[in-house]
C-alpha cells in the first residue's frame, strides 16, 4: 500500500512543462547530432497560474527524449551532451560549460529512450523561453546519433506567438529556424516539479 501511495505521490508530484511527443512508429525523421552539429528545442514554460507553482517557478526534474543510435556501429566510448539553457533573443545562452552533461549511449537502436537529470536544480520562471540543446561526441557523419522528430506539430493555432522553435550549430553559434505551418521539433517532455 506504501508503494501505491508513493506511485500517487510521484505522479501528484511531477508535472510535463512541454511535450513534443515521441516520434511516429512509422516514417519519423530526425537530426543527426555530433562534436560541431548540435540540435536544440526552445519551449516556453507556463505562467504561475497555470502551472500552480507561484512566483518561486518550478524545478526540473527530468527531460525525456529520444534518439535513434542505430547506425552507430554499438561504439561504447560515444556519449551525448546535453544541456537546459536560457534563451536571449531566442538563441540559446548555454553560457556555463560545467552545467552541460554528458549521458552514455549503451543502447543502439531507431528509438531509444534517454533521460537526463540536472546535477543541479534548475528553476525555470514562469512565460520564460529556454533551451534544450543535444549534441554528441560522433565523427563520423555516417555513424552519428539521430535526436528523432516528435509527432506532435506545432501550428498558429497551439503556438500562435512561435515560442516552440529549433536551433542548430555547425561548430560555432547557434543558429534558430524560422518558425512555419505545421512543423515538428525533436521529440522531448520536459518534467518539474
Amino acid at each position: 500500500m506504501k508503494f501505491l501511495a508513493g506511485l500517487v505521490h510521484v505522479a501528484v508530484a511531477s508535472q510535463v512543462v512541454f511535450d513534443s511527443r515521441d516520434p511516429l512508429a512509422k516514417g519519423a525523421l530526425g537530426t543527426p547530432v555530433s562534436r560541431k552539429h548540435g540540435a536544440a528545442v526552445q519551449f516556453r514554460t507556463p505562467s504561475a497560474a497555470e502551472a500552480a507553482c507561484g512566483a518561486a517557478g518550478l524545478t526540473v526534474d527530468h527531460v525525456t527524449f529520444t534518439v535513434d543510435t542505430s547506425n552507430m556501429g554499438e561504439d561504447p566510448s560515444l556519449w551525448l551532451q546535453v544541456d537546459l539553457c536560457p534563451s536571449v533573443n531566442d538563441m540559446p545562452n548555454c553560457t556555463k560549460s560545467d552545467k552541460s552533461a554528458r549521458i552514455p549511449i549503451d543502447r543502439f537502436a531507431k528509438r531509444v529512450p534517454f533521460e537526463w537529470f540536472p546535477a543541479s536544480p534548475i528553476v525555470l520562471d514562469p512565460l520564460t523561453s529556454y533551451w534544450f540543446t543535444v549534441l554528441s561526441n560522433g565523427e563520423n557523419e555516417k555513424m552519428l546519433p539521430m535526436w528523432m522528430d516528435g509527432a506532435k506539430e506545432f501550428t498558429s493555432i497551439n503556438d500562435p506567438d512561435d515560442y516552440v522553435l529549433t536551433a542548430y550549430t555547425k561548430g560555432g553559434s547557434w543558429y534558430v529556424n524560422a518558425p512555419f505551418g505545421d512543423r515538428t521539433v525533436p521529440s522531448m517532455q520536459v518534467y518539474t516539479n
